[in-house]
């Protein structure tokens, strides 16, 4: 199995310091990979998880490592954090994680919708279960300022105009089905105009797209205000973001609670280990 790699996962447990008696939740349990450092030193974790594959994965990935014992899965959203902690805890939490990235397995499997590459989908639900509206709904049947809208406030897209334009011109021929399609129009557009992009030019119309379809600046912000009332006074939150948006909320959190913090980012030898890794920026503060 190809695991996730969680990042800066070592400079997560020297801060958090995790020891038997203490009690921590991973808002974003993915394939499990900080979890497992933090069940290896004796605490108790709760975690939480939307993706029931992912769910399915770090539960049979801890239970091989004879680690279930302290282990707790929370299904669900981050958003409902609070609530199931009043359900499942109670108890004031010793640190709290949450790392905001996808998990390989989401970043490029098919019929997912998050990869470019994905020849089935345009999805992007975490959830399917529990979510109604996909990224293939927005693309197909948002107007242009709408599309204007999440373009531009959720990633910053300086060329959403002319794209919007693209899109709509393409899905009034016939809709747009997935990924590459997606992928496709906006690779015309800077190939037809000798555009270059150090990124791949869709990036940020698939990162847009996720953020409305999953609501994770709202989710966030529950996540961010309810870290107050559920971690302990001498505890410590974690909050991994992988670009502006979700670090411009966490930052501006901490400042409006003039909450003690420091910011971390990967070293080089990390990121040449794991490229996904680069863009990556740890945000933790203390509670007081």
């Amino acid at each position: 199995m190809n695991y996730h790699q969680p990042v800066l996962a070592p400079e997560i447990i020297k801060i958090f310091d995790p020891k038997a008696g203490q009690i921590y939740l991973d808002a974003t349990l993915g394939h499990g990979g900080h979890s497992l450092e933090i069940l290896k030193k004796g605490a108790t974790l709760y975690a939480l998880e939307a993706d029931s594959d992912n769910q399915k994965i770090a539960t049979e990935r801890i239970a091989n490592l004879n680690l279930s014992k302290n282990f707790h899965l929370l299904k669900g959203n981050f958003s409902h954090v609070y609530s199931l902690w009043q359900k499942n805890i109670k108890l004031p939490l010793d640190g709290l994680l949450a790392d905001l990235g996808l998990s390989v397995n989401q970043q490029s499997g098919q019929n997912r919708g998050f990869s470019f590459n994905d020849s089935i989908s345009l999805d992007m639900r975490l959830n399917p279960k529990t979510q109604k509206l996909t990224a293939e709904e927005i693309i197909n049947t948002w107007d242009k300022n709408e599309l204007y809208k999440i373009f531009t406030k959720y990633a910053q897209e300086k060329l959403a105009k002319p794209l919007i334009f693209e899109i709509i011109k393409a899905r009034q021929i016939k809709p747009i089905k997935n990924g590459v399609e997606l992928s496709k129009i906006i690779n015309s557009y800077y190939q037809k105009k000798h555009y270059r992009s150090y990124h791949h030019p869709a990036t940020k119309i698939f990162l847009a797209l996720r953020i409305a379809v999953n609501h994770e600046f709202e989710n966030l912000n529950k996540l961010l205000h309810a870290s107050s009332k559920i971690v302990k006074s001498s505890g410590k939150v974690a909050i991994i973001s992988f670009h502006s948006g979700e670090d411009r909320l966490v930052k501006h959190f901490i400042q409006e609670n003039s909450y003690p913090s420091k910011k971390l980012l990967p070293e080089h030898q990390e990121i040449k280990k794991n490229p996904l890794s680069r863009s990556a920026v740890l945000r933790l503060y203390n509670l007081k």
